[in-house]
């Protein structure tokens, strides 16, 4: 629930953009379109976090840059459209992030930074 990550307040104000609401699941981008449009988002400035292939096609799709981390599911789809696929964001304290595939200007250290989510919005796609 976002309310328990974010706090009730924040939460309120967040729109959530789920797969019900557009004709067609992953990886069609309906979902992505749908959500730039609506929050009037510049693609060139946006960058989208995905887990799974079909998630990565819908936001590849949708004209946006795509970080992936991937799970235990995941790890072995091909995610060749992606700018940086890790095995996890990080977090200081924790074993350092593996980086699985990198097409972006990011360089990751033990863990992701602003600066790094910066970078994957630039260098080939």
């Amino acid at each position: 629930m976002l309310a328990n990550a974010v706090g009730g307040p924040a939460a309120a104000r967040i729109p959530v953009f789920a797969g019900d609401i557009v004709p067609a699941k992953k990886p069609d981008p309906a979902i992505y379109r749908l959500t730039a449009d609506r929050l009037g988002l510049d693609p060139a400035a946006t960058l989208v976090v995905e887990d799974s292939r079909n998630g990565l096609l819908a936001a590849t799709g949708a004209g946006l840059r795509c970080l992936v981390t991937v799970n235990g599911y995941t790890r072995d789809e091909d995610f060749g459209e992606a700018a940086l696929v890790v095995s996890e964001l990080g977090d200081p304290g924790r074993p350092p992030v593996e980086v699985l595939a990198n097409r972006s200007e990011a360089r990751p250290g033990a863990y992701l930074t602003l600066a790094d989510l910066r970078a994957c919005l630039k260098g080939p796609s």
